[in-house]
């Protein structure tokens, strides 16, 4: 008898994780009750498919910051067909898997509406990013290889029509939220079940869908404008979407790019590159010490070989930063023309900012310990105070807690000024320009107290200066791209951890304009992410001669511009 329990209690065990890793190992007829119809199976599915979107987000905003000007991080554009095989096949296999057996058997049951509703918002929202990224993708037999018409060769769909396909997933999410249903949504690591917001994501992420195709897209102006008026989206901060992290140490559940900077001995993360800290330097940007943790502030002499070989752009010629402590035009910038004596305490505090300027390939010296480390914001590190210091190690001020903005109420109302400046919706730019600066440092400031004891809050008056220095490159900039451009810089600045917001608006616009030139190109600027090696070679129906992402013929179908550098 005891065995019998024993085995009983194995094999419940089995099924359990077999359901979380929502692999079909076993045919069996179970959760047929109708009075209970799956919910267990959604409640474990639901936060594995969450947990793999987020880790699949993680690691392709890498290379959306770095062909934006954030990171160094494919800064060259130094990519080939096996950059993403990782991304491309845990997205099939993990999250998007889990979202597709909800969708399939919440719509054979018709009994659990709102965790169909959830799970379309999330498929709508995630695959758009896979669009966005790839183009051209497996969609519409993506995921047949597991039921009973078996495809394991599925076939590409046109990008513009995985969009149609998404933008109706968001009305069938919204309808879906508002029918009664039997059972609440459980193990939902989002928004906790709440129905309100998921219904507010669905119509956000419509919105986001249609400002990305709106050049391609004859009804977008009146689609957009629909959902404008009608207010039922992401306006406030308590809707965000968002995923935040935890404390915990084991199994490490902190930031990754907490990870990167802070549990390892020294910064193992890579280089913020010198172009935005240099703005926010020079425009007294009240997020600075939010954003970036200096670890030191020895000064490097360029007459001695070791520190020369560890000057950023010492071994390549054209950079604009460079080494911003020992620069010259930096310093002017930052100081004299100001009418501010720079001292010797000066040139140690930039000294701590070390990056890369944008395109410097000149290799990877022993400078771990020098590089300027992500900050409270958004991976919840250390407040960069007076004092630099290693960031290294996890003290007592040191949570790891961050968060990653999909979408937030600030990027929805920079969705609508490029809907009042681009598409001529009425509204007013303006104010919403200075609402989307306001909110996005709120929370900033707010995630920074929270992750450092040791931070202080940015006082009212230099908010002020800093939101009206924006309001006057706005009101001075002569007409509408102008005043886009202003836009959008911001938003650049405020979409540091999310590189897709970037990485679209710069395709779709060209802005903002005067993001530094890469140094050294190996490819030319990306429009899409090469095709997966393992996908052409192990999928009979994917396309065997695949275009080069860095030619105009990639570019997704909403991307007219077709940007490339002059080379």
């Amino acid at each position: 008898m005891k065995f019998i329990k024993k085995t009983y209690k194995w094999l419940l065990t089995l099924g359990l994780l077999v359901s979380m890793g929502s692999c079909s190992l076993f045919d069996l007829d179970i959760n047929k009750d109708p009075n209970n119809p799956s919910s267990a199976d959604f409640a474990l599915l639901l936060p594995s498919a969450q947990l793999g979107a987020v880790d699949f987000f993680q690691g392709l905003n890498y290379s959306a910051l770095g062909f934006t000007g954030w990171l160094s991080s494919s800064d060259t554009y130094d990519l080939n067909f096996n950059s993403y095989n990782g991304s491309w096949n845990s997205f099939y296999s993990g999250p998007m898997k889990d979202l597709e057996e909800i969708i399939v058997a919440a719509q054979a049951s018709g009994q659990n509406p709102h965790y169909l509703g959830v799970a379309q918002t999330m498929k709508a929202y995630f695959f758009s990013i896979l669009v966005d990224m790839f183009g051209e993708v497996p969609y519409s037999q993506a995921f047949a290889g597991g039921y009973a018409e078996s495809n394991i060769n599925p076939a590409f769909d046109d990008d513009k029509v995985i969009y149609e396909d998404l933008i109706k997933l968001c009305d069938d999410a919204v309808a879906n939220f508002a029918k009664t249903a039997p059972t609440s949504v459980t193990g939902d690591l989002f928004y906790s079940g709440n129905i309100t917001r998921w219904r507010k994501l669905a119509k956000s992420v419509k919105l986001r869908l249609l400002i990305n195709s709106r050049l391609d897209r004859p009804t977008a102006a009146a689609e957009i404008k629909a959902i404008l008026d009608g207010g039922d989206y992401i306006t406030a901060a308590a809707d965000d979407f968002q995923f935040k992290y935890n404390r915990l140490a084991v199994p490490d559940g902190r930031h990754p790019w907490f990870q990167s900077a802070y549990v390892n001995s020294e910064s193992g993360f890579t280089y913020f590159l010198h172009q935005p800290v240099f703005e926010m330097l020079r425009d007294d940007d009240p997020r600075l010490p939010f954003y970036f943790k200096r670890q030191t502030n020895y000064v490097l002499n360029p007459e001695d070989p070791t520190d020369r070989s560890t000057i950023p752009c010492s071994q390549l010629a054209g950079c604009t930063y460079a080494y911003m402590a020992l620069n010259p035009n930096v310093i002017k910038q930052l100081y004299t023309d100001k009418g501010k004596t720079f001292t010797a305490a000066d040139r140690q505090y930039l000294a701590g900012f070390f990056g890369r300027d944008r395109g410097d390939a000149s290799g990877v010296p022993n400078d771990v310990n020098y590089r300027l480390s992500p900050g409270t914001y958004p991976a919840a590190g250390a407040y960069d105070g007076p004092t630099a210091g290693r960031t290294g190690g996890t003290g007592a001020n040191r949570a790891g807690d961050g968060i990653v903005p999909f979408i937030t109420s600030w990027m929805t109302k920079y969705y609508q000024i490029e809907a009042i400046l681009a598409l001529g919706i009425e509204g007013d730019a303006r104010t919403l320009f200075e609402k989307a600066i306001r909110e996005q440092i709120a929370k900033v400031v707010a995630l920074g107290l929270a992750s450092d004891a040791t931070a202080v809050a940015p006082t009212a008056a230099s908010i002020d200066s800093f939101v009206n220095l924006n309001l006057k490159r706005y009101d001075e900039a002569p007409n509408a791209t102008q005043k886009l451009n202003v836009a959008l810089r911001q938003a650049f600045f405020s979409n540091l951890g999310n590189g897709f917001e970037i990485y679209n608006a710069f395709r779709r616009t060209g802005l903002p304009n005067n993001l530094q030139v890469p140094i050294q190109q190996i490819r030319n600027f990306p429009l899409r992410l090469p095709q997966p090696a393992q996908e052409t070679t192990l999928n009979q129906n994917a396309p065997q001669t695949p275009v080069a992402f860095d030619r105009p013929e990639a570019a997704l179908f909403w991307d007219k511009l077709k940007f490339s550098y002059p080379r």
